[in-house]
């Protein structure tokens, strides 16, 4: 996690140079919105870490093992996926209940379901957007088409697990 937080600072210095040296006005106006959007993000981030924090409290981790650790193999894989479907969120609340679930037992294959599953039938994303802006019948074709992708990357995550001994 260190990592991706080293690149995304130098990403940042270095974008934060080019434009300093082509406009100081920009610079300056990219800095207040960066501040502006901080503002914004600590209070959730914030909020989301205590909240996952709670449910971690109140998930006992042997049932989270029990249930979608890595032993729990296909069956775990497709309780993680209706979890990962059904849970209504953006990534500040999703991303820290992923990590709860992970520290509670949770295994590599089940938590990669869960995301993607989470990531491809967010069923309030689907109302909201999808079904607003391209109609149901192109909702539900996609969502059909979909099935088997959070199985998919639970069975690939088996795999890779297994060759580099990841649980």
């Amino acid at each position: 996690m260190l990592d991706s937080a080293v690149l995304l600072w130098i990403a940042a210095v270095v974008l934060g140079v080019i434009v300093w040296r082509r406009s100081f006005s920009a610079f300056r106006g990219a800095l207040e919105a960066a501040g502006t959007q901080l503002l914004i993000v600590i209070p959730r981030v914030f909020l989301a870490l205590l909240a996952a924090g709670f449910i971690g409290k109140l998930l006992p981790a042997e049932t989270i093992g029990h249930m979608i650790g890595f032993e729990s193999g296909w069956s775990g894989i497709l309780i993680a996926s209706a979890f990962g479907a059904l849970m209504p969120s953006g990534p500040m609340v999703a991303f820290p209940i992923i990590v709860v679930l992970r520290l509670a037992g949770a295994g590599v294959p089940q938590v990669t379901a869960f995301l993607t599953a989470w990531a491809v039938f967010a069923w309030h994303r689907v109302l909201i957007y999808e079904v607003a802006m391209m109609g149901y019948r192109f909702a539900a074709i996609r969502m059909i088409s979909s099935l088997v992708l959070p199985i998919v990357s639970g069975a690939i995550a088996i795999v890779l697990c297994l060759l580099t001994g990841m649980r």
